[in-house]
């Protein structure tokens, strides 16, 4: 995936980056936010989804001062033989805050709600739930909620019932850093044990701090469920112990307010985006499929970055992530009054599970702004030897220009790409041309992408893609 200046552009496709929500990032009482997250296992109700590989994760939501809200979730899924590497939770719900006129020794919220699994390339597994949730606050910096999960019948098949009760204390929650020990237990009546398994519980316990703009959270899970087991999770069932770690952020979330914990010069930045096609130089990763993608990233005003960057992808085979790991240096110059920014750096494309797919790039680049708003960019990225064999060299041509404020602010934007395959493949060209606009804390792309390779099949077509991200 092309990656620039890490500071300027982290979002995916050549979308523009986002501002931070403020306080006031509010339409008619509706307030925007996101949040992204990287887990090294994706655990639902005590089961491994992702086969026990890490998984990329993120959601877009719109909250009304009523306590209307609605919103998207995604995650990578590996299931084995179903060919889809995808889950996109849709739900929508009311939610308020009751205190009965101070008669309450205790905070009270109440959550109701509908939630819709999909699952973009295997309708036969979709499914809804209704749930119904309540979370007290018997005593400062200790929540415990209950949550009850109703599944609805789906082709006369009763998907069961979910009862879940968490548990989280906070120690020093004005601290720079915010460490919280957390806590959970739920049981699965799965009603159809003929379809889903046995009746089982699973639960969860784990630790949480923010610091440095990040939530870091350590726990470890486990079920006593053994119908998952050895399905197709290789040496390890999928329902075993273990351990899992995840790093997260949230768009206007309380774990952006502790980067004061970084040394002098450090900033961090994270990135989430939604996609109807994860395209990369002109062929479908994500075999014409949406795609949840994000990004974590670590910048030093020396110029210096590192970071992480991961979406769902579907080769027909056991992997469904793709995690890029990148780091470089980039720094702004001006020449003869004109605004450059050069970039080189070293760039890993990682799929887990399927390590004969790894490789590496290095690339070099710059970008030049002439006049206000249009930006002028050219990258070379060039495929490092791997066992005798050379992935090929990429260069990348982009130009986007952003109309003022009193014209509404859009930007226009386009791309030429040509990929020297070595020995991979035909060489062939690709290009996009597209528009682009912020809305408040997200950002909205469509563009028209194509390419003359004649080796993808259907996965290089001509298409429209369009794009939501966040970057925070």
């Amino acid at each position: 995936m092309k990656k620039t200046h890490l500071a300027i552009a982290i979002s995916l496709l050549a979308t523009s980056s986002v501002a931070l929500a403020e306080e006031d990032d509010t339409f008619y009482g509706f307030t925007p936010t996101a949040s992204v997250a990287l887990t090294t296992d994706y655990i639902w109700r005590g089961v491994s989804q992702s086969n026990n590989d890490p998984a990329i994760q993120g959601s877009f939501d719109l909250s009304h001062e009523t306590g209307f809200y609605m919103g998207v979730w995604g995650s990578n899924v590996e299931f084995g033989d179903q060919r889809t590497s995808m889950e996109l939770d849709a739900y929508a719900g009311f939610s308020r805050d009751l205190d009965f006129g101070g008669k309450l020794p205790f905070g009270l919220n109440y959550d109701i709600g509908v939630l819709h699994y999909e699952y973009t390339a295997s309708s036969p597994a979709n499914f809804t739930e209704l749930y119904f949730g309540a979370t007290i606050t018997p005593f400062d910096n200790f929540e415990f909620s209950a949550y009850y999960y109703y599944g609805l019948k789906i082709h006369g098949v009763k998907p069961g019932e979910y009862t879940d009760l968490s548990a989280r204390y906070t120690f020093f929650p004005d601290a720079p850093a915010v460490f919280s020990l957390l806590a959970h237990a739920g049981y699965y009546n799965q009603k159809d044990t003929d379809s889903f398994g046995d009746d089982y519980w699973d639960w969860k316990v784990g630790a949480a701090v923010d610091v440095g703009g990040f939530n870091f959270e350590v726990a470890y899970l486990d079920t006593d469920n053994h119908a998952a087991g050895g399905v197709y999770g290789g040496s390890q069932g999928l329902n075993d112990g273990r351990v899992v770690a995840t790093i997260s952020r949230e768009l206007g979330g309380t774990s952006s307010g502790t980067a004061s914990m970084l040394p002098d010069g450090f900033e961090t930045s994270a990135s989430v985006a939604l996609t109807t096609d994860y395209v990369w130089r002109g062929v479908s990763q994500s075999n014409n499929e949406p795609s949840i993608q994000g990004s974590f990233d670590l910048s030093h005003e020396s110029g210096a970055y590192i970071g992480v960057w991961g979406s769902n992808v579907e080769f027909g085979d056991t992997t469904s992530l793709e995690l890029d790991i990148y780091a470089g240096f980039s720094r702004d110059i001006e020449l003869a009054g004109i605004n450059i920014n050069y970039d080189v750096g070293w760039l890993r494309y990682e799929y887990p599970s399927e390590s004969d797919l790894n490789f590496n790039e290095l690339y070099f680049g710059a970008t030049v702004t002439p006049i206000e708003n249009l930006n002028l960019s050219t990258y070379f990225y060039y495929g490092l030897k791997i066992e005798h064999t050379l992935p090929g060299e990429y260069t990348d041509m982009s130009v986007d220009y952003t109309l003022p404020e009193s014209l509404g602010a859009v930007t226009f934007l386009g791309h030429a790409g040509y990929y020297n395959q070595k020995s991979g493949g035909d060489n062939y060209w690709d290009w996009k041309i597209g528009v682009a606009r912020d809305f408040g804390a997200f950002n909205l792309e469509v563009a028209y992408t194509d390419t003359d390779d004649a080796d993808a099949g259907r996965l290089d077509d001509a298409k429209a893609v369009a794009t939501l991200s966040a970057s925070f």
